[in-house]
């Protein structure tokens, strides 16, 4: 069951703190209130690195138990690098990057970045690509807290 008045109001007063947020998205599943966010610069250049920085945030009195992050990482880009904060993991398959964020206590975040690159082929011109991340838990359906940012890839 969803309470649209609080799924308006959670984002919005949350996002204050989050002043770099690219695309941020929060749950109000039944007893799991969380937050997920994915930050990106809006251009770069084919070639060039850069690091997504994704934050998990259980918001409120109860713990988001199971949590996990399953992060898009689209073509032409590939994943160089994760660096997940202490007690969570990450691994990378082709184009995703799982984030195993365990039982994440009530009021608490965990980061992760991940450092992509996105190439070109010679003579193509700017290509807009959607990064996304979904994050899943108990109680917590897929689909119910995703975040999305766009990056133009620069020929």
């Amino acid at each position: 069951m969803r309470f649209p008045l609080l799924r308006l109001a959670v984002p919005l007063i949350f996002a204050v703190g989050l002043t770099a947020c690219k695309g941020s998205d929060t749950t109000t599943a039944p007893g799991s209130l969380a937050n997920v966010t994915v930050n990106a610069p809006g251009s770069v250049n084919s070639g060039q690195s850069f690091t997504l920085d994704l934050a998990a945030t259980a918001v409120g009195v109860n713990n988001v138990q199971n949590g996990l992050v399953t992060v898009t990482i689209p073509t032409p880009f590939v994943v160089n690098s994760v660096d997940a904060s202490s007690g969570t993991n990450a691994s990378t398959s082709g184009g995703t990057v799982t984030w195993n964020l365990g039982t994440l206590d009530s009021n608490s975040q965990s980061t992760l970045h991940v450092n992509v690159t996105g190439t070109l082929p010679p003579g193509s011109s700017a290509q807009t690509v959607t990064f996304s991340a979904v994050l899943t838990a108990t109680g917590i359906a897929a689909g119910d807290a995703t975040a999305q940012t766009n990056v133009q890839l620069m020929p």
